[in-house]
């Protein structure tokens, strides 16, 4: 409730300049206060903003970054205007460890979501703003993927966060700063993923032409994976030996599906990862005696899954999708039954999902033959893991390269899971 001062205070406000008045009187007080002197004129606010043109050099209300529009309401940057729209879209909840008194701004709003979120509601920001977004576009998600199509129509909560999981991924893959773990224990350490501080890793983005190599790769990709793999709420309810086993099991499948996926979609005949480093079919005699090890594998990626998936035409959501039921895998063998029983639960919501969205998109009998088609591609990406896998720790054994450590732990304990 509003006292007597707060409403003296807010006279000071009846300037034809409004966001500029506020924003220089808000930051001569605290949260609790802001939120006084918010209520006051952010029912006036939106008309008004909305017909001005930011200063230059104006900084974010939430965390005092430079700002970059205004944003559901407010004026804010990227970072914090993807952080609301991420909460309010996956519908989030957090907790604070300092009954909600936290200082929020650029350098500590990562440091507690739940302070951060309070603010974004405080100074404004609104959730029908996003609403009125969403029906603006028509649940249309734009995909800078691999997709032919440029405009996907989304109506599955699911599939949703599926692809809002494979944007983050992306971002991630292409950081320089994004973490490659170096053992399985220390990827699970932290039970929270990595993606949700996605806006901090993808701010420093890897360019076309830096300096890496196959072993890199593999290990950045299998490292993102897990970190994929930590935001679904059934993994993360798994116990530790549990999540160790279903990682070792499907990580390179995941691993080859995305290499494949991911490569640029004007190549068919070679692999090629996001700072631009190719693997290819042809080579020359003297390349593939250099490195013999590494060419077979990227050969059998190309034949037995890129050039597959490129003449079916697969779709993203098709992909997300596809990823997702490989990943919840019941038949590893070193699960309990309890694992089984809530990855087997998983996969069945997922496999109706996609059954559901073919049908959506064509007839019942194209729907059918599209749907086994897609399922069958799942054999040959497990073939090509397994090539993958035995590759690398012949490559070891005999000393010819050193493999990222992440990767000789997934490749050498994948046995103790798996029947083949």
């Amino acid at each position: 409730m509003q006292t007597k001062e707060d409403s003296s205070t807010t006279t000071n406000f009846k300037s034809p300049n409004i966001e500029n008045d506020c924003i220089k009187a808000l930051s001569h007080y605290d949260d609790e206060y802001q939120h006084g002197i918010c209520q006051e004129f952010k029912k006036n606010r939106k008309n008004k903003l909305s017909d001005k043109k930011i200063p230059e050099g104006q900084k974010c209300l939430v965390c005092g970054d430079s700002s970059s529009g205004i944003h559901y309401g407010i004026i804010s940057c990227n970072g914090c205007k993807t952080f609301f729209r991420r909460v309010v879209i996956e519908n989030r909840t957090y907790s604070c460890q300092n009954d909600g008194k936290c200082i929020i701004d650029k350098s500590m709003r990562c440091a507690c979501r739940h302070c951060r979120f309070k603010k974004c509601l405080d100074l404004g920001m609104d959730r029908s703003e996003l609403n009125i977004e969403r029906r603006r576009k028509r649940k249309t998600t734009n995909f800078e993927g691999n997709s032919s199509e440029s405009n996907i129509q989304v109506n599955d909560s699911t599939i949703k966060l599926l692809l809002q999981r494979e944007k983050e991924y992306v971002a991630m893959l292409k950081s320089t700063i994004a973490p490659i773990h170096s053992t399985l224990a220390e990827s699970l350490s932290n039970p929270e993923s990595t993606f949700l501080d996605v806006e901090k890793y993808e701010a420093v983005q890897m360019k076309p032409g830096d300096q890496t190599n196959f072993s890199y790769w593999r290990a950045k990709n299998l490292s993102t994976f897990i970190e994929w793999a930590k935001t679904f709420e059934e993994f993360k309810s798994l116990k530790q030996k549990d999540k160790e086993s279903l990682l070792v099991h499907t990580a390179f499948s995941y691993l080859v599906l995305s290499e494949a996926f991911h490569t640029p979609e004007r190549y068919s005949d070679r692999i090629v990862f996001p700072d631009g480093l190719s693997g290819y079919r042809n080579l020359s005699a003297d390349i593939l005696k250099e490195r013999s090890g590494l060419i077979p594998t990227v050969v059998a990626v190309i034949n037995h899954i890129l050039v597959p998936i490129r003449k079916m035409k697969m779709k993203v959501i098709e992909y997300v999708l596809l990823q997702a039921i490989i990943f919840f895998d019941p038949e590893c063998l070193a699960l309990s039954q309890s694992a089984v029983e809530c990855i087997s639960k998983k996969r069945n919501e997922l496999l109706k999902c996609l059954r559901i969205y073919l049908q959506s998109e064509m007839s019942n009998v194209d729907a059918s033959a599209r749907y086994a088609a897609l399922l069958l591609r799942i054999s040959n990406v497990h073939k090509v893991a397994a090539f993958k896998r035995e590759t690398i720790c012949t490559i070891e054994t005999f000393n010819l390269m050193s493999p990222h450590p992440l990767t000789m732990e997934i490749s050498k304990r994948y046995p103790e899971t798996s029947f083949f």
